[in-house]
């Protein structure tokens, strides 16, 4: 064989064998992305089991100026830096607000230190008359020193709950007997989306909303949404916790978010 057919065949075999390796590189690319994609699918999955809907893409929250617990400033900052359960209710709730609260205390103390310290857990009131920070401090810290409680004046809360596609009804419009009595899942009047500062609605459907016979005077109760809403350590609005709320699920949710890599 001649020395020129000998350096023909050489380059015959470096060229396919360059060949060979980039086809199994592309193949095993694909199926990489391939049992990522189903991994990923097998994940929403098993959220969506525990009532619970994370965003394609997390949203950027609008600058917003609370007063905490404390009568401390509460703004986007500080958002930041952990996961945060956010519950919006008030303080004169009977029901949802106690129940909700009770579950996240729950799921709360079973956490290790070093979770809690990646964990805010927020109560945000929907009655700024009543409830003002000391209210607040009292309220939250039935359930946990370590939990957060936010107030304003109406319109500074309409910013943040907007948002977070938070509706509940103005007290200023007093719940009647006709309102008790309608559907339990008949969404909310216009009137009342309006004053809520014209929130959206849930996405997927979560129309989850409790409503009472208000009275005259200091003793009313407020129609709101009932979701928990997922704020991400960077400070953006992740996705939602529908109700019915268990302490079980919030925990298996929570530790998925601060176990999954790509967050």
């Amino acid at each position: 064989m001649s020395k020129r057919l000998l350096i023909a065949f050489v380059i015959v075999d470096v060229l396919l064998g360059f060949a060979v390796y980039r086809g199994y590189q592309s193949w095993s690319q694909r199926d990489t992305f391939r049992e990522a994609a189903d991994a990923q699918q097998a994940a929403n999955a098993e959220m969506r089991e525990l009532g619970t809907t994370e965003f394609p893409e997390p949203r950027d929250l609008v600058g917003f100026t609370l007063q905490d617990q404390n009568a401390e400033p509460f703004s986007n900052q500080h958002l930041r830096g952990k996961w945060s359960l956010v519950f919006f209710g008030f303080t004169h709730c009977p029901d949802i607000c106690p129940l909700t609260m009770t579950e996240l205390a729950q799921c709360y103390a079973q956490l290790s230190a070093a979770e809690q310290a990646q964990v805010r857990v927020i109560l945000g009131t929907v009655d700024p008359e009543r409830d003002d920070p000391a209210a607040m401090a009292a309220y939250v810290g039935k359930y946990n020193d370590d939990f957060v409680g936010l107030t304003g004046s109406r319109v500074a809360l309409s910013v943040l709950t907007k948002q977070l596609f938070v509706t509940y009804s103005d007290p200023a419009e007093l719940i009647n007997h006709e309102d008790h009595e309608r559907a339990p899942h008949q969404p909310m009047t216009q009137a009342a989306t309006a004053q809520s500062g014209g929130a959206m609605a849930m996405p997927g459907g979560d129309h989850s909303e409790h409503s009472e016979q208000a009275e005259l005077g200091d003793d009313y109760l407020i129609t709101h949404s009932g979701h928990i809403a997922l704020i991400n350590p960077a400070g953006q609005f992740h996705g939602v916790i529908r109700p019915p709320h268990r302490d079980a699920d919030i925990l298996a949710v929570v530790r998925k978010l601060l176990t999954d890599p790509a967050n």
